[in-house]
């Protein structure tokens, strides 16, 4: 849970809360988000849970923000070095496969095709592993230091492009050939010819080969999952103490040795509990858990800025779409038999004894998320910049989803460490 210093300054931070824009998920953000006067140096990002920089997308890409941010905060907790992982790079080659593989969507509005934006955090980790970790400012040197990608919206525009008409991808024949693909993409993302020069010699002019399979060298911007060191905890069973183990992203993703497995929140109020202190245990060990949920931008209090159902039910479904964050902190009630009832704040320090009755006997009241909406996209009240609350009721539901006029339960799936 966060210092006590950090929450001494919501009261400060609170003052910005009416210029509160609605964000935006993974379909894409709000157009009055450059109207928020941002807090600056009232933003604070010290955690418990090691986090690199709040970013902020700019296209329906979530899931590369909450991957690389998860890489980010395992590298940070093992080095000391907070990096930036280029989300555009692992965004790129997801088009690449995703074109070649004929994955092409059609707009029902406009009647043309589009490169889907949406993926999952396993997508990432596969191109991590095929084609290494690189930082942004290996990839995107303009947008090195960049909150927001501006390229990403106009390389998706281009692509898009070239997908109808007269564009060069318009034919499925040009789909199917990953050298047109290849071509396309790095002409639409801008790419500078020394890094095009090395994607064409190390993976081939097809992008056929993958750092496990090509035969040239490889540059060290392109850094291999088996070299790029993290710091997890792993837990040898449900009650064992966790332990710190120091190892590399290959170790961590699907197929690793100790590979973060995804659980789907279950149906049951008992079992919904029993996994949310799977969360709670796996935040006391420092691990920015992954959360899959379901946006409805009509449950933000404007008061708070959490996501909370009641004030959903308040005002009715609003815009909706998936989302993928990662997470940082969360407040608990603790209802342990024959003592009094206990709340742990979010934004104190809780004890070690503490901590272990929160997994025994706790009630989350709310997750706090590190979001990719930006650090004028944070809780209007909650005093963390880039950062936003999300309701235990509102995660449980139901809501009305309006696409597929049915019932939800807005929390989808959490990705946890091995063990927990």
């Amino acid at each position: 849970m966060r210092d006590p210093l950090v929450l001494s300054r919501r009261s400060l931070l609170a003052l910005f809360g009416a210029a509160g824009a609605t964000a935006a998920g993974c379909g894409g953000e709000d157009p009055n988000a450059d109207a928020f006067i941002e807090p600056g140096d009232l933003v604070e990002n010290v955690t418990d849970v090691s986090h690199a920089d709040v970013r902020r997308q700019s296209i329906g890409n979530c899931w590369s923000y909450a991957s690389a941010g998860w890489l980010e905060s395992l590298h940070l907790a093992r080095t000391g070095n907070a990096v930036n992982v280029s989300e555009s790079w692992i965004t790129f080659w997801d088009w690449h496969k995703k074109i070649t593989g004929g994955s092409i969507t059609r707009n029902a509005t406009t009647m043309t095709d589009e490169v889907s934006t949406g993926a999952w955090w396993d997508t990432a980790m596969t191109v991590l592993r095929d084609r290494g970790v690189v930082f942004e400012a290996e990839f995107i040197p303009e947008e090195a230091q960049a909150e927001r990608s501006t390229r990403q919206s106009e390389a998706l525009s281009a692509v898009n492009g070239e997908l109808n008409g007269m564009g060069r991808l318009a034919s499925s024949t040009a789909r199917r050939d990953p050298q047109m693909v290849l071509n396309v993409l790095l002409d639409a993302w801008r790419i500078g010819d020394a890094v095009r020069a090395d994607i064409r010699r190390v993976f081939g002019i097809s992008a056929r080969s993958t750092l496990a399979t090509t035969r040239e060298s490889i540059p060290s911007w392109m850094r291999k999952a088996s070299a790029f060191p993290i710091r997890t905890t792993i837990a040898r069973s449900s009650t064992g103490t966790p332990t710190r183990w120091d190892g590399f992203l290959s170790d961590v993703i699907p197929g690793g040795r100790y590979a973060w497995k995804t659980l789907s929140y279950p149906t049951s109020a008992s079992s919904r509990t029993a996994a949310l202190r799977r969360v709670m245990r796996a935040l006391n060990a420092r691990q920015p858990v992954l959360v899959s949920w379901l946006v409805d931008f009509n449950a933000r209090n404007g008061t708070t800025g959490a996501f909370d159902l009641a004030t959903l039910r308040n005002a009715g479904p609003g815009r909706q779409g998936g989302h993928l964050v990662s997470s940082e902190d969360y407040e608990v009630i603790i209802r342990q038999p024959g003592m009094p009832e206990r709340r742990l704040a979010a934004g104190q320090m809780a004890t070690e004894a503490d901590m272990r009755l929160a997994e025994q006997y706790g009630e989350m009241v709310f997750l706090r998320i590190k979001n990719s909406w930006g650090t004028s996209q944070g809780p209007l009240g909650g005093g963390f910049g880039g950062y936003h609350d999300l309701g235990v009721d509102y995660l449980n539901g139901p809501i009305r989803w309006t696409e597929a006029n049915a019932d939800r339960t807005p929390l989808s799936s959490v990705i946890l460490p091995y063990g927990f």
